[in-house]
């Protein structure tokens, strides 16, 4: 199996990670050109703001939690170059899980009892994936 086929869902979790960003940077537009929120929050995000603002910030923040075990795993299985269909099978269990959470959160971010299970199942997915390399270590 070609090893670099590795790169795949992680180059669609990076424009995943993009794409949150964008939407971030616009949420936040819209709520200063609307008046919703002061610019002066942003220097230390306190203070009152809308909650679509908290909601897309909190977005953001969760693509530098969990995704960045992802990140470090797909590097470290391709330098070491032990990338099996196993691992690519894991690698896009995760991106999609990932893609159903950002959704659900973008669609309805008060709705935990369909993201959860979306953000289990990528949990779950890095435990295995880890738990596997760490097992093949051996």
């Amino acid at each position: 199996m070609e090893s670099t086929l590795i790169f795949t869902p992680l180059v669609i979790m990076l424009a995943l990670t993009l794409f949150v960003t964008a939407r971030l940077y616009f949420v936040q537009r819209r709520a200063i050109k609307g008046w919703e929120v002061k610019y002066g929050y942003f220097k230390t995000y306190q203070g009152d703001r809308p909650e679509y603002v908290q909601a897309a910030r909190d977005h953001y923040k969760n693509m530098f939690e969990l995704p960045l075990l992802f990140y470090v795993w797909v590097i470290v299985i391709f330098l070491l170059d032990s990338v099996d269909s196993f691992d690519l099978t894991l690698a896009w269990l995760f991106v999609i899980s990932r893609i159903v959470h950002a959704v659900i959160r973008i669609v309805d971010h008060t709705k935990l009892l369909y993201r959860f299970p979306a953000f289990a199942v990528g949990w779950f997915v890095m435990v295995i994936a880890w738990g596997k390399f760490l097992f093949d270590l051996l």
